[in-house]
Order: structure tokens, then C-alpha cells, then sequence
């Protein structure tokens, strides 16, 4: 089935493994800085690109559980199941892609309240809610999600 197409799903897989782990890296930071503000250790530890990665319960879980899920693809892969490793590709590159847009829609909501409500617009807080990871990686993953929803129609449509 992918066996003309073996370089470019070498490539997807390899994309795949980088930013599963920047994912789960991505993750452990998150829940490293929650666990310093949960526990008042803000003065004594320092936390990590928090501009970035806030320290957040929910987002280092969902940064997890999305670098997990693009992991598995690699997984599957090395375990000859071409099909549930791009089902994993597929699933985790979409949970990439909204958690993206749920950002992106955070910014944009804040902008609006700030002109609604006549205050001063920040565009630095603007510039760090763009770029913050769950956006950030987010635009990486979207041609990771595009190639791979790509072949595998292409892959299913063979059979």
C-alpha cells in the first residue's frame, strides 16, 4: 500500500517523532511551572520559558497527550502497522491543529475586549499569545496533518 511512497512516510514518521517530543517536552514544562506556582515556589525555583509555556494543568496535559499520540505513530510505524499509524498521525496532528485554533481564538477574543472596553490594546501580550507553544507548534503541525490525511486517502483508495 505505501510502498512506492517509503521516503515520504520515512519523512512524516521522522516529523512526526520531532514534534511528538517537543510535544511532550513541551508538557513536562507545563507541569513543571504549575507545580512551582502550586506549591509557592516561585522564589526559590525558577520556572521555565513561562512567556511560552504557561504553567498550566490543562495545557500540559493536552501538550502530553498530543506528543503521546504522535509518538504512537512513530510506534506503529517501527511495528509495521502503517494503518493505525497514520490513524494516530491523523488524530494527533487534528487535536494539534485545535488546540492551535482554541488559542488563536483566546488572543483574538482578548483583543476584541480590549476594544470593546476602550483600553489599551498590548501588543506584546498579543505577539506572546500568538507564539505561545500550543499555537506554535500547532502551525508545524498543520502540513504534518495535510500529508498525512493525503496519503492516507491515497493509501485507502488503493486497497
Amino acid at each position: 500500500m505505501f510502498i512506492k511512497r517509503s521516503r515520504i512516510t520515512l519523512v512524516i514518521i521522522l516529523t512526526s517523532l520531532i514534534i511528538g517530543i517537543a510535544y511532550t517536552v513541551s508538557g513536562f514544562i507545563s507541569l513543571y511551572n504549575w507545580l512551582i506556582v502550586v506549591f509557592a515556589l516561585k522564589g526559590t525555583i525558577e520556572s521555565m520559558l513561562e512567556e511560552y509555556i504557561p504553567g498550566d494543568l490543562g495545557t500540559s496535559l493536552i501538550l502530553s497527550s498530543i506528543g503521546l499520540i504522535l509518538l504512537a505513530a512513530v510506534y506503529y510505524t517501527l511495528k509495521r502497522s502503517i494503518t493505525k499509524s497514520f490513524s494516530c498521525l491523523i488524530v494527533g496532528s487534528t487535536l494539534a491543529i485545535a488546540a492551535m485554533f482554541i488559542q488563536l481564538l483566546t488572543v483574538i477574543a482578548g483583543l476584541v475586549d480590549a476594544l470593546i472596553a476602550g483600553d489599551v490594546v498590548n501588543v506584546k501580550s498579543i505577539i506572546l499569545g500568538i507564539l505561545r507553544i500550543d499555537g506554535f507548534l500547532g502551525y508545524i503541525t498543520i502540513p504534518l496533518f495535510i500529508v498525512s490525511l493525503w496519503l492516507y486517502k491515497k493509501g485507502s483508495r488503493a486497497k
